[in-house]
């Protein structure tokens, strides 16, 4: 049996450190209120695109304080989120933008664990469906 120098256990023992705490700095990790801007975009097809931090806004992560805004970019036409049977929120779950932002904060009866299935939705027509996870 051979035995590890102490530079290689040095080594491994540094790698394991380090695999360990990119998992804690993930989006999973809650520090402390954040804000969070999703864009809304008329996708070519007429359905709203959804951009966040420069990605998919397919789904995005969030915790209890956060604040989400979405905002319509490059166009004037009215827009929803609808979260329908349940949201990360207190008071309405259809939301109306009032200009081209809308905008709440995650608590009340958001769940730590939990996703929030919801509807962006342009008025005549044209439906996306992302969703929002609240992190413990």
């Amino acid at each position: 049996m051979k035995i590890l120098s102490t530079a290689a256990i040095a080594t491994l023992m540094f790698a394991m450190l380090m695999l360990g705490s990119t998992e804690s700095l993930s989006q999973d990790s809650c520090t402390g209120s954040s804000k969070h801007t999703i864009q809304v975009r008329v996708g070519d097809d007429g359905i709203p695109a959804l951009k966040y931090k420069g990605g998919s806004a397919e789904e995005v992560n969030v915790c209890i304080g956060d604040t989400i805004h979405w905002v319509l970019i490059g166009s004037d036409r009215k827009y929803f989120v609808d979260f329908g049977a349940g949201a990360p929120f207190e008071g309405a779950k259809r939301l109306g933008s009032n200009g081209t932002n809308i905008k709440v904060t995650v608590g009340g009866p958001a769940s730590p664990g939990s996703s929030y299935k919801y509807d962006v939705e342009f008025e005549g027509g044209g439906i996306l469906d992302p969703r929002i996870v609240v992190n413990r």
